[in-house]
C-alpha cells in the first residue's frame, strides 16, 4: 500500500498536539518521566532492580540514574540495599510511600485525560489504544535500523579549523 503523505503529516500534526497536552499534563506533577520510570522499575522488580539495569531499561546515562535514585531515597520513595552479588553496586527497592506516589501519579494521569474520552465506547478506546502501541512499536523498530546521520565536523561552519 503507498502511503499517502498528506494523511502522514495529519496523523503527524495531530500526535504532536495530543504529546503537547500530555506534556501540560503531567508539567504539574510531583514526579517526572524519569522517576516514575525508576519507581516502575523498582516496583516490577521487586527488590533486584540495579541502577545499570535502570539505565540500560530507561536509556539514560548512569550519573543520571544515580541522581535521580539519590532524590527519590531522600523523599522515601525508594529504598536502597547493598547488592549481595556485587559488593560495588545496590538493590532498589519500591517503598510504601513509593507505591501511593505511583497510585496518585496515575490518578491524577485518569482525572486529567479521562474527560477527553468520557463519550467514547470501550470498543473504540481499546482499538485506538491498540493502533496507538502498534504505531509506537513501529516508528521504534524504523528508528533502531535507520542509519544515523551525523554531520561531518568538517561541514560545521561556525567551527574555525
Amino acid at each position: 500500500m503507498e502511503v499517502n503523505s498528506s494523511v502522514v503529516l495529519q496523523l503527524m500534526a495531530a500526535l504532536r498536539e495530543c504529546a503537547r497536552h500530555v506534556q501540560r499534563g503531567v508539567a504539574d506533577q510531583p514526579l517526572d518521566e524519569v522517576d516514575v520510570g525508576l519507581l516502575t522499575l523498582a516496583g516490577a522488580e521487586k527488590g533486584t532492580l540495579k541502577p545499570s539495569q535502570a539505565a540500560a531499561e530507561l536509556e539514560m546515562a548512569f550519573p543520571s540514574i544515580t541522581r535521580h535514585v539519590r532524590a527519590l531515597q531522600d523523599k522515601g520513595l525508594i529504598t536502597i540495599a547493598p547488592d549481595t552479588d556485587d559488593g560495588r553496586s545496590y538493590a532498589i527497592t519500591l517503598s510504601k510511600a513509593g507505591e501511593q506516589a505511583l497510585r496518585a501519579y496515575g490518578d491524577n494521569l485518569l482525572a486529567r485525560f479521562s474527560p477527553a474520552v468520557a463519550d467514547w465506547q470501550p470498543a473504540e478506546l481499546a482499538t485506538l489504544t491498540a493502533q496507538v502501541i502498534r504505531l509506537a512499536e513501529a516508528m521504534s523498530s524504523a528508528q533502531s535500523t535507520a542509519p544515523t546521520r551525523r554531520t561531518p565536523t568538517s561541514a560545521i561552519w561556525w567551527r574555525e579549523t
